[in-house]
């Protein structure tokens, strides 16, 4: 989902050295993009993190990397793509089954930083400097075709297609069933949860140093999602800054658009599906919480217990 949260996930999982599909591994630039097996690299030199010579992002990527076995081979820890979907009937099936971690945030949010994000970055194919001219209003009322932008995705359809109240239903049944949720104003607590889901040890050191460089130790909650917010402005809209692997937090920073005023108004009505979704979406956050803290709980039992085997056995040597 553009702007919410995908550059900052990438950064903290790069950070710790897991293996991405992201568009970096079939850059021409590293020679692996024409080749008919699954290769593994670094693309960075000097960094720990790794990715594999497929583009899970294009229908065409997936495509391709469903033709190579990518979930079989388990050659990748993280799958990155925005059609979820698409990349899920092709890449998944019954004996390779996945886990959907997503981040969302408010639909106003989400489309006040892609107006002022867009406006600057030359770096995208969706660039749009004559946005700079307008204002966040005059946007909103002619030139915003991303309308329950959510919704859409979710359930699969363009986003020139309509979208009905029968089509959010089927969208909260399906972050129900398949998500596991989190939110752009729960970062911290939302890249946790995945680390749980993932199998990340937190108590690793360079696991800690990874999340203090982005979550620190000492910032209130508002301070974490403002510089989230400004590592967003590196760019997610396309991913075409994914060799900008560094952590960092350069600010973009724009004017918050809040209740009340009439550009919040106006992309509230026109994204009405979204924000009922959205507030769906920040209910089941709550809700999944027991459900992930249990899970947490049986994996330590398990690390303990597989522990405590291998300890043994090196007894009995």
């Amino acid at each position: 989902i553009p702007k919410s949260g995908g550059t900052t996930a990438k950064q903290i999982y790069q950070c710790m050295g897991k293996t991405l599909t992201i568009r970096i591994g079939v850059d021409p630039r590293y020679g692996h993009d024409q080749s008919d097996e699954l290769v593994v690299f670094k693309p960075i030199e000097g960094k720990d993190w790794k990715t594999v010579n497929v583009d899970t992002v294009s229908e065409k990527g997936i495509l391709r990397a469903e033709e190579m076995g990518l979930v079989a081979s388990g050659k990748a820890d993280i799958i990155f793509a925005m059609d979820v979907n698409f990349a899920s009937s092709h890449l998944f099936d019954r004996l390779n089954k996945g886990r959907i971690l997503s981040i969302f945030r408010h639909p106003v949010d989400r489309l006040a930083s892609k107006f002022y994000y867009l406006q600057s970055a030359t770096w995208e194919r969706t660039y749009r400097p004559e946005w700079a001219d307008m204002s966040i209003l005059e946007w909103a009322e002619k030139h915003n075709f991303d309308e329950n932008f959510l919704v859409k995705k979710i359930v699969g359809k363009k986003l020139t297609d309509d979208a009905g109240m029968a089509d959010l239903i089927i969208a909260k049944e399906i972050v129900r069933r398949r998500f596991i949720v989190g939110l752009l104003d729960e970062m911290e607590e939302s890249v946790h949860r995945f680390n749980v889901m993932l199998g990340v040890n937190e108590s690793d050191e360079k696991t800690k140093e990874c999340m203090n460089e982005v979550f620190g130790t000492t910032k209130d909650e508002s301070d974490k999602s403002d510089e989230v917010d400004t590592m967003e402005a590196q760019g997610d809209e396309g991913d075409e800054k994914d060799n900008a692997v560094e952590i960092n937090t350069n600010s973009n920073k724009h004017p918050k658009i809040v209740e009340g005023m009439p550009e919040y108004k106006l992309m509230a009505e026109r994204n009405s599906l979204d924000m009922i979704l959205y507030e769906y979406i920040r209910l089941l956050f709550q809700e999944q919480k027991s459900v992930i803290n249990r899970y947490a709980r049986e994996a330590l039992v398990q690390q303990h217990a597989l522990t405590t085997n291998v300890q043994r056995k090196r007894q009995l040597r």
